[in-house]
């Protein structure tokens, strides 16, 4: 259609372009504004120009440039610390108090609290790490040593230790916490029986989780402290699953109870039974050295009597018969008569009566 027609394309136009009817209408001429600003300065800073406009624009500019300069005035809280940047990058670290840096946009600052303790949990609206879909839990399933299923919710606390760290060399630290935290409970977890996750060994797994878990932020360069890492729950992932889990955490204590049952036990009977045993040791030794005297002094008396016998054997002969029938006769009793030549009463001489009597006489004495 062409602008030339008696009708333009909004009725009667004279064949004029409407864009530029209505530009002439309502637009000003900018090219005209610029123009005349640019000679109202020059007739300001012109030589011959106005003083008092000169002084004002001056003073104008001064307030301008100390409002500008209060800009780099700023203060940092007791807890807190400022990373300092010159035009985006980081120059240092201003302490706690009022503190000043190059007005805006030369210098900025960044405060962050450096003594709080933020946590980061796995557990559902706080803080979730990424969990597999419909399989249920509140926090992350992981696969454990003995190859089962355990829906498993951790925290971590941690605190900025280096501020110009935490900032600048990763990109997104509390993120990349939050996925160092849930790689090394896995890890953990995945060489971990599910038993001792689930009983006793927690305690320990958590000293680990967190070691291991500052040492992988000290080699990201972080900047954080990890103050503790605590398995917050652990528990299989289905009603039916866990009441099996339960019913052998239960039989597992049973048998540590028996077992110390059975420890005690020992523990009262050994002893005394090693004592025992050690006393029937002593007995059979001093036995032993008993009879080995006995013979020794035998052998020595014998060989005694021997070496008599060679230089007197008449005389050791008739020593031994002697204290042979003193031993023979000694608890013997002895009837002494006379020969068959004695007539009337009957010679006899009651030796054993005698002997008897003797005591008696003496208790009736004293």
């Amino acid at each position: 259609m062409s602008w030339n027609n008696d009708e333009g394309p909004w009725g009667q136009g004279g064949g004029e372009d409407p864009w530029k009817k209505k530009k002439n209408r309502a637009d000003p001429d900018i090219d005209s504004l610029l123009k005349k600003s640019q000679e109202n300065i020059k007739k300001i800073f012109a030589s011959g120009g106005n003083a008092n406009n000169n002084k004002l624009l001056i003073g104008a500019a001064g307030a301008l440039f100390a409002l500008w300069a209060l800009t780099g005035i700023y203060t940092v809280q007791q807890d807190e610390e400022a990373a300092v940047l010159r035009f985006g990058k980081w120059v240092r670290t201003a302490e706690p108090g009022l503190n000043y840096h190059l007005p805006i946009p030369i210098e900025t600052a960044i405060v962050r609290n450096v003594t709080s303790i933020n946590i980061l949990t796995n557990t559902s609206g706080n803080g979730q790490l990424a969990t597999t879909e419909g399989l249920g839990g509140e926090g992350a399933l992981m696969l454990t040593g003995d190859e089962n299923i355990a829906d498993v919710q951790f925290a971590v606390n941690w605190r900025i230790k280096s501020l110009g760290d935490f900032l600048f060399n990763v990109e997104s630290p509390e993120a990349t916490i939050r996925a160092a935290a849930d790689s090394i409970v896995r890890a953990v977890i995945a060489q971990t029986p599910i038993a001792r996750v689930l009983s006793e060994g927690r305690s320990n797994i958590n000293i680990q989780l967190r070691e291991m878990l500052q040492k992988l932020v000290d080699d990201y360069k972080l900047g954080v402290e990890i103050s503790q890492v605590e398995l917050l729950k652990v528990t299989p992932p289905t009603s039916e699953v866990n009441d099996a889990y339960l019913d052998v955490q239960r039989a597992k204590a049973d048998m540590e109870r028996k077992r110390n049952e059975a420890e005690f036990y020992r523990n009262s009977i050994v002893p005394v039974a090693r004592g025992q045993a050690k006393k029937i040791v002593q007995d059979a030794e001093g036995y032993k050295a008993e009879v080995v005297a006995d013979v020794d002094g035998e052998t020595a008396r014998f060989q005694a009597v021997y070496d008599q016998y060679k230089t007197a054997p008449d005389v050791t002969r008739t020593r031994l018969y002697i204290d042979t029938m003193q031993a023979v006769l000694q608890n013997t009793s002895k009837l002494i008569t006379s020969g068959g030549g004695s007539q009337g009463v009957l010679p006899y001489l009651p030796l054993p009566e005698l002997s008897r009597a003797k005591p008696k006489t003496e208790e009736v004495a004293q």
